[in-house]
C-alpha cells in the first residue's frame, strides 16, 4: 500500500470539490465515548465526506478563515466529519481506538442523524473507512466513492510514509527528518533547517501523537475480499494518471473481484492535485446523478 506524499493533501488543496460560499455550522455528537465534529448543509439523499489522514473536514472547502464550507448538490444533504484524532474531534493516542472505530464512526453518525442509508465519499485514507463501512454494513451504503485510494484487502495496510512518521514523533526531535526522507525523488531535498521550518508550518499546534496512532491502526480498515463483495451499491474509483502504479494494479484487481463499478482516470493529476481538479467534482456528481436515476427505475 504507497500513501506516498499523502501528507501534503490538505495542505496544497485550498478548496475542495464540493465548496461553496457559506461556512457550514460545527455540530458534535458522542461516538462510543469520543467526541465527533461534523457538518452539514442540504435536504436529501445524505453523502458523508471522509477526508484523508492528517487533514479534516476542510479539505472539501474552506472559507477566508480555514473554515469547512459545503454547497451540496440539488437534492442531497452533504454531511463531513473531522475523523477521530484529527480537526476539532477527539484526540486520543491509543492506537486501538482508531482503526475500525473510524469506520463505526461513520454508522454512529448515520445513526446519530437518523440516517438510514448514504452515499460514501472517501479520499485517500477515507476510501479505507469507506471500504470498510461497505464491507462491514453493506445495507447502510446506497454509493461508494473511492478517491485517491482503494479499500484495503488484509494483508495490504502498511506504508513507509507512516512508519517514518510515527518514528520521528516517537523520537520527538522534531519532523524535520521526515520531511526530508519524504522530498518526492527527483526534487532537491531541503536542508534540515528548511525542513524543520516546513515541518513548523505544516504541523505546528497539530496532535501529532493522534496523527501517528491513526496511521499506525491502518490494520484495522483491512477488509475480506468476500465482505466487500457482499456490498451491492455502485461504486466509483477516481485518481489522478499520476498515482502510483500499486495503486492502479489494487484499483484493477478489486474492479475485477466485484464484478461491477466505474473508474475515473484524471489526466495529469497526482494524489495531491486531484481534489482540486474541476473533473473531480462533475465526475462524482455525475456518477451520484446516475446512481439516483436508477434507483428510480428499479
Amino acid at each position: 500500500m504507497n500513501m506516498k506524499h499523502g501528507f501534503l493533501l490538505t495542505m496544497i488543496v485550498a478548496y475542495g470539490a464540493l465548496s461553496g460560499f457559506a461556512s457550514a455550522a460545527d455540530k458534535f455528537f458522542d461516538s462510543n465515548g469520543v467526541k465527533i465534529r461534523y457538518v452539514a448543509e442540504g435536504q436529501g439523499e445524505a453523502i458523508v465526506l471522509i477526508h484523508g489522514w492528517m487533514g479534516d473536514s476542510s479539505m472539501w472547502g474552506q472559507d477566508a478563515t480555514g473554515r469547512t464550507k459545503l454547497t451540496p448538490p440539488d437534492g442531497y444533504q452533504v454531511i463531513a466529519l473531522d475523523c477521530r484524532g484529527h480537526g476539532q474531534s477527539d484526540k486520543p493516542h491509543d492506537t486501538a481506538q482508531y482503526g475500525s472505530e473510524m469506520a463505526a464512526d461513520v454508522v454512529r453518525l448515520l445513526d446519530h442523524l437518523k440516517i438510514e442509508k448514504a452515499h460514501l465519499i472517501g479520499y485517500s485514507m477515507g476510501s479505507f473507512i469507506a471500504g470498510k463501512v461497505a464491507a462491514t454494513n453493506p445495507q447502510r451504503v446506497l454509493s461508494v466513492i473511492y478517491g485517491g485510494q482503494a479499500p484495503l484487502l488484509t494483508g495490504e495496510s502498511g506504508s513507509r510514509e507512516i512508519d517514518a512518521f510515527a518514528e520521528a514523533v516517537d523520537k520527538g526531535q522534531g519532523l524535520g527528518p521526515y520531511i526530508i526522507e519524504m522530498t518526492p525523488p527527483g526534487r532537491p531535498k531541503p536542508t534540515l533547517e528548511q525542513a524543520d521550518a516546513i515541518a513548523k508550518f505544516l504541523y505546528g499546534g497539530k496532535d501529532l501523537k493522534a496523527f501517528a496512532a491513526a496511521g499506525r491502526s491502518f490494520n484495522g480498515l483491512e477488509v475480506k475480499a468476500e465482505d466487500l463483495k457482499k456490498c451491492a451499491a455502485p461504486a466509483l474509483f477516481i485518481y489522478g494518471s499520476q498515482e502510483s502504479e500499486n495503486l492502479k494494479i489494487r484499483v484493477a484487481a478489486l474492479r475485477a473481484l466485484l464484478g461491477r463499478s466505474e473508474e475515473k482516470v484524471i489526466e495529469g493529476a497526482d494524489h495531491m492535485t486531484t481534489p482540486a481538479n474541476p473533473e473531480f467534482a462533475s465526475t462524482i456528481i455525475g456518477f451520484l446523478r446516475s446512481v439516483k436515476a436508477h434507483e428510480k427505475l428499479t
